[in-house]
């Protein structure tokens, strides 16, 4: 089809824009997000419900996102709109714990207060239930020590006086018809050490759980995947109670699409191109399917980048193709991957003359998507580096084996071993059990984080955002940056 010098320079501007868009990031809870940058997914309103506690999520979902938009009056003010069902706008809520505390003047406590309460023999509940109190000093009816450690003591002097101070706090929020939300983030930064943080995440849930007694203050924890799998943090009474009604804090396809979308819309220089190329007149309502109804982003997708993967359909859809190519062995995908894969496709040279993006780009994309998640990997689990390092050129999917053997080969239990000191993300080695090997225990870790899957007892496989930066192969997929042609 030929294209004259209008869709031309549509098309010019599209790329620019999309170019331009910035993956982000990671938020801290404690700042207030960009009011203009909220995009609120429909699926994403039970991980906002106040009434259901627990809220598990992978690096670069939003955890601490939505814990920033919930602890700041003006985003849950704005996001109460898209969530009226919540009644967002009623709450009030603090940070139990966040990436910085310490840092800033809430009643979180930092990192070093924490280990200094856990050495002096403090029970990680007590010390929670204290922050609890001074997160109500405002309402309990009577005057609190300034010292965290001398409220843990005040608590715990007078249990009844401590009971009826909490009581009058739950009674004045339901007479203002409002709810107190207590919020909990980073708790992979609770400690330094893996123990150190079990014990005090427990700690954390079994106040959610005995919170959920009040009428009107609850708890909300924000927790990552690995550790919400981890059963010893839920070894207590009732503990099925917080597990029971817990929410997987996700994107699906449309979701991401959706935000793609949202940005170009909002952007006014550019949303009139993003029409005509695709052969639609404006309307509100046409904005509103572009956030979550597939078929429409889909065709609108094809006029930005084209249909198909290549020639024809045998290689893949574009719009189908790069989101499974995002993905890791759970299915999920996150903003920061896609946004990195489209904004680094419209970058991508030479420029398509007939589109705003094409296949080569976006494959590109999930090349510097995957080099940016491998490393987010790395910062959550310093082990990670040695493991995939040492699987450098062999090719999937494979047998099990293949895996093992070559982390024989190249002695990574041992590098493991001499690097662990002092490092706060669990080893697998302390996961081995009687029947397996290191090397088992090692191939078990990296399913259980979403990076390894099999697909048969014989067959393992590894989807490309991580696979393509460790330069692991696949007949057919994307290839690694070395492979590609000069």
């Amino acid at each position: 089809m030929k294209r004259n010098s209008n869709q031309t320079s549509d098309f010019q501007a599209l790329r620019e824009a999309i170019g331009g868009l910035q993956p982000g990031a990671a938020h801290q809870a404690n700042k207030l997000p960009e009011l203009d940058d909220i995009f609120a997914p429909l699926s994403h309103a039970s991980a906002l419900d106040p009434q259901r506690s627990l809220v598990i999520g992978n690096r670069g979902v939003g955890k601490s996102f939505w814990s920033s938009v919930l602890t700041h009056e003006k985003s849950r003010e704005k996001v109460a709109t898209y969530y009226p069902r919540l009644k967002l706008d009623r709450i009030r809520a603090t940070l139990g714990f966040h990436e910085a505390a310490g840092k800033d003047s809430g009643p979180a406590p930092s990192t070093a207060v924490l280990s200094q309460l856990s050495n002096d023999g403090y029970e990680p509940e007590k010390i929670w239930r204290a922050v609890l109190f001074i997160s109500l000093k405002d309402f309990i009816g009577v005057p609190l020590p300034t010292d965290l450690k001398r409220v843990i003591d005040w608590v715990h002097e007078d249990i009844q006086r401590s009971e009826a101070a909490l009581r009058r706090a739950d009674e004045y929020f339901a007479r203002k018809k409002q709810l107190f939300l207590l919020v909990f983030d980073a708790l992979d930064r609770l400690g330094k050490d893996w123990d150190g943080i079990t014990r005090l995440t427990e700690g954390i849930l079994r106040l959610a759980l005995d919170m959920r007694g009040f009428r009107a203050m609850k708890a909300k924890i924000f927790i990552r995947t690995d550790q919400a799998k981890d059963d010893s943090i839920f070894r207590f009474a009732d503990a099925s109670k917080i597990r029971s009604d817990e929410v997987h804090l996700v994107w699906r396809r449309g979701e991401l699409f959706g935000l793609l979308y949202s940005h170009l819309v909002k952007d006014t220089s550019v949303r009139g191109a993003l029409f005509r190329v695709a052969g639609r007149e404006y309307s509100r309502e046409l904005v509103e399917l572009l956030k979550n109804d597939e078929e429409v982003q889909e065709q609108f997708f094809y006029s930005l980048a084209g249909e198909f993967m290549g020639a024809g359909p045998k290689r893949g859809r574009t719009y189908s193709w790069l989101y499974d190519h995002l993905a890791d062995t759970f299915g999920e995908t996150s903003p920061r991957s896609f946004i990195t894969a489209v904004q680094r496709a419209a970058l991508f040279t030479p420029v398509p003359i007939s589109s705003a993006v094409d296949h080569n780009g976006i494959r590109a994309g999930v090349q510097d998507a995957s080099r940016v998640r491998l490393q987010q990997l790395k910062e959550d689990y310093y082990w990670i580096d040695a493991v995939m390092k040492a699987l450098d050129g062999l090719e999937v999917p494979c047998d099990p084996s293949v895996f093992t053997e070559r982390w024989k080969e190249r002695g990574t239990i041992g590098e493991l071993e001499a690097n662990a000191q002092g490092e706060t993300s669990r080893l697998p080695l302390e996961l081995v059990t009687k029947k397996e090997t290191p090397e088992e225990a090692l191939l078990r870790a990296l399913r259980y984080i979403g990076v390894v899957e099999f697909r048969t007892e014989t067959r393992i496989n590894m989807p490309d955002i991580f696979r393509v930066e460790a330069g692991i192969k696949r007949r057919g997929g994307v290839r690694p940056p070395s492979a590609k042609k000069n």
